[in-house]
């Protein structure tokens, strides 16, 4: 109870007995007449002070206060990285959809030629994809391979360089950078021996091959190739059946291409070489980098239009798929 409250019971329960005493001391001959206001105020009185005692008591037994707080702010701990769920796949459309709008830059230089018509452009062309063709103006191609269409690079940049000249050095220094940054290449290069200790060297080490020797040819046997890896769908998507055992002999009495081996360790898949049953050493061509990267040493106009072009579509076809799950797993 508070010394206020206290107060004002001691002074109310004083005020009482001294009415109560005044009355009992002072001697009446008769009985007094009944006084309406005084039994008001002395209701009143009794009442204030049970009202008041009843607080007292009340005071007394609640607990304490305690002051309210206001509530704390809530914080949502997130799990560790690794325990993140996965996010959802960047690509919103199935690859069959997406692959007509992919960004596919060609450099073909038989596009110099005047002997021959052009397979790379007729592959893409049967696909029914769009590209950008430089046809063999290395100038525009170098200004290509830099740029960054759509600000996510090329999909699918292919070097096809057959006529024996132009690409090398710096083009393979750019081709590097695009497979870094998850572009989809496929080049043709028939002179490794010449210029693998360039540039060339950064696509090579990347795809896990080396060069083995020189590949020259006197007979047409010497240009038959064979599918070595056959559980590949490089060999058997969307063209199955395939065999390049009819050569052309465009190029028999010069330099028919190179020949590739593993090197230790390698993820590379081996497509085609020389003999059907070696699979380490013998090759001329390759593919890398989850699928992303085909190398091809062989020369494309040694073999029939038909099969040979038939080869590059799968070769398009595939990369541009291992390009798409790059996608969308990022």
């Amino acid at each position: 109870m508070s010394v206020h409250l206290k107060k004002k019971v001691f002074i109310l329960l004083f005020g009482m007995i001294f009415v109560f005493a005044c009355n009992i001391g002072t001697p009446t001959s008769a009985e007094p007449a009944f006084d309406a206001t005084k039994a008001v105020l002395e209701l009143e009185a009794t009442q204030m002070v049970l009202q008041l005692t009843q607080a007292a008591l009340d005071n007394q037994s609640a607990p304490a206060a305690t002051p309210t707080l206001a509530p704390a702010p809530r914080t949502t701990l997130l799990p560790p990285a690794e325990q993140m769920p996965s996010s959802t796949p960047a690509m919103s459309e199935d690859f069959e959809t997406w692959i007509k709008s992919a960004n596919i830059l060609l450099y073909e230089d038989m596009a110099g030629s005047t002997d021959r018509r052009r397979y790379i452009n007729q592959a893409l062309n049967g696909l029914g994809l769009r590209y950008t063709d430089v046809a063999d103006a290395l100038g525009r191609y170098k200004s290509e391979i830099l740029s960054t269409p759509g600000g996510k690079g090329w999909d699918l940049i292919i070097s096809g360089k057959e006529l024996r000249e132009g690409v090398q050095g710096e083009f393979y220094e750019y081709l590097s950078t695009a497979i870094n940054n998850g572009s989809a290449v496929i080049i043709e290069e028939w002179d490794m021996d010449g210029i693998i200790n360039g540039k060339l060297s950064l696509i090579t080490s990347k795809c896990g091959v080396s060069f083995q020797k020189d590949w020259l040819g006197k007979v047409m046997e010497d240009q038959l190739i064979f599918p070595i890896d056959d559980s590949s769908p490089i060999l058997h998507t969307p063209n199955d059946g395939i065999a390049l055992t009819n050569p052309t002999n465009y190029w028999l009495w010069t330099d028919l291409g190179d020949k590739m081996r593993l090197s230790s360790g390698s993820n590379a898949v081996p497509l085609w070489g020389l003999y059907p049953n070696t699979r380490n050493s013998e090759l001329t061509a390759v593919s890398c980098v989850d699928g992303r990267v085909i190398l091809q040493t062989y020369s494309t106009h040694s073999y029939g239009e038909d099969r040979v072009t038939r080869m590059w579509q799968n070769y398009i076809y595939n990369t541009l798929k291992a390009r798409y799950d790059y996608l969308a797993a990022q």
